[in-house]
Parts: structure tokens; sequence; C-alpha cells
């Protein structure tokens, strides 16, 4: 499976030629979470100007609104919706968006985090994506699909935090992004992390130098143990065991944009911003 998890955060231009060489792997929506957003902002204008749609997750939209620091900025930034429990969402910040017009949507139930009830969101998007493309054609349901044609499907997914801050919500992301790798693509990015979950198989994965690395991880999350070959890295490894408890690959470090890792369980790839 070929991977370019710095992509969206590439120029609009740039994107734009790579979504229309592969129209469906391109699409994704932006989950933006309740953590201070610090990477550059060119980057941030990347990839919110590269997704789909825009989704701020409770707090997340306090933490846009305030990003902007005057009025005609933050109209240029108007997420497509803004959804949660509202614990952290600030009164002024509702009343604001939903004057703009933006869907800002009251999730009560306690049995999910914010971050999953935008992923509800998203599937929703997906749903209405399948259904237009079914019009005139033969339906397909998603039970009858391959993992990787699930993937190709499904819209993509990138959260903005995340990572960094308290440890046990850092651990809840990466819980999530297990449970989104069953269904689509998922990349979680922060000021100091591009982090992506791989399954079990065989990734080439291309890295933006520009925007990414040297420094990089492969971490057996979710794993009692893993066996990783690797080829692109300082220090590569052929069928090498790896298990919390025994020995984990940190603060390896990329010789070059293209790495390639075989793996026989899912890890976590870690690649510093």
């Amino acid at each position: 499976m070929k991977l370019h998890p710095s992509k969206c955060l590439e120029s609009p231009e740039v994107y734009g030629e790579y979504a229309s060489n592969a129209p469906n792997q391109g699409r994704f929506a932006l989950i933006i979470l309740n953590q201070p957003i610090l990477i550059q902002r060119h980057l941030f204008e990347n990839v919110w100007r590269n997704a789909t749609y825009r989704i701020c997750a409770d707090g997340g939209a306090n933490r846009l609104h305030d990003l902007m620091k005057t009025e005609e900025e933050r109209a240029k930034f108007l997420p497509d919706f803004v959804r949660g429990d509202f614990d952290s969402l600030r009164d002024d910040v509702h009343d604001y968006y939903a004057s703009k017009g933006v869907a800002v949507e009251k999730i009560g139930e306690q049995y999910s985090t914010d971050f999953m009830k935008c992923v509800e969101l998203v599937r929703e998007r997906d749903s209405i994506q399948s259904s237009t493309a079914a019009q005139g054609t033969q339906d397909t349901t998603t039970a009858t699909l391959s993992h990787e044609q699930l993937l190709s499907q499904n819209l993509n997914v990138v959260v903005l935090g995340g990572s960094g801050g308290r440890f046990d919500q850092s651990m809840s992301s990466i819980h999530h992004l297990y449970i989104l790798s069953r269904e689509r693509h998922a990349t979680l990015v922060s000021d100091e992390s591009i982090i992506v979950v791989l399954g079990a198989g065989t990734y080439e994965i291309t890295c933006n130098l520009e925007i990414e690395g040297p420094t990089c991880g492969i971490i057996p999350v979710g794993s009692s143990v893993a066996h990783l070959t690797t080829t692109g890295l300082r220090w590569d490894v052929e069928n090498w065991e790896t298990s919390f408890g025994t020995q984990i690959s940190t603060s390896n470090a990329l010789t070059g944009p293209n790495v390639t890792i075989h793996t026989d369980a899912p890890v976590v790839w870690d690649n510093r911003a």
C-alpha cells in the first residue's frame, strides 16, 4: 500500500494535482480537536484549503476562532460543522459560528468522545457520497467490499491536535486511529508529529522532507509483538521483533523521501513534523 501522510499539508496547487490523479484518495475531512493549533500557519492554511470538509470537535471551535485575530480573517476560515457535547464550546463561539450559517450540532450522549462524534458525521458524508455514486449503477454494500476498496471509497480523515499535552488524551487519539484504520485512511497531525497506524502488510511511504523528518519511529502500540522489515531508514531492520518490555524503534531517521515498512501486526508510524 502506498501512503503520503504529509501530502495534505502541501500547497493546494500541489495537492490539487495529486487529488486529480487519485480523486477518491484525495478527499478528506479535517477534524480540529480541542488543543492549541501550533503547526506553522502556512501548513494550517494548506490543510484547511485541501480539505473536503472542515469539522471542529466541540472546543476545537474555540481554538479555530481564537487563532484568527481579526473578523475579516475569521470569516475566511468558517468550518462546515461544529459538533460535540459542548462541555467546552464557549457561548460566544457557538453564537458566532451559528450566526455565520455553520451547522452547530450538539450531541449529548456520553458514550463516545467528541472526536468520534465527528467521525460519525464523516460516516454520514460517506453514505451520501456512496448513494450518489450508486445511482444508475449496481449498488455495492460495504459488507462486500475488500479492505482496500473500503479505504479507497471512504473519506480520509486528518486530525489536527490529539498528540502532546495530556498522555491519556494522546493515547485516546491513537486508539481512535486504530478504530479508523479498519475503514479509512487517518492521519494525526500536530506541531511535532505526523502519525498513522499501519496494519499488517507492506507499505511504501513517501515523505516530504521539507515538512517532516528526519526523526521517526515505529511503535508497536496495540500489538503484543510485531516483526518489522524496513528500507530507507538510517537503522534498517529485517524481521526484527519489537514489543513493549523488549525493544522498540524510536529516534530512527529518514535517509531520503522513500521508506518501506513490512509488519506482521499493527504498529504506529510516527514521523517528526
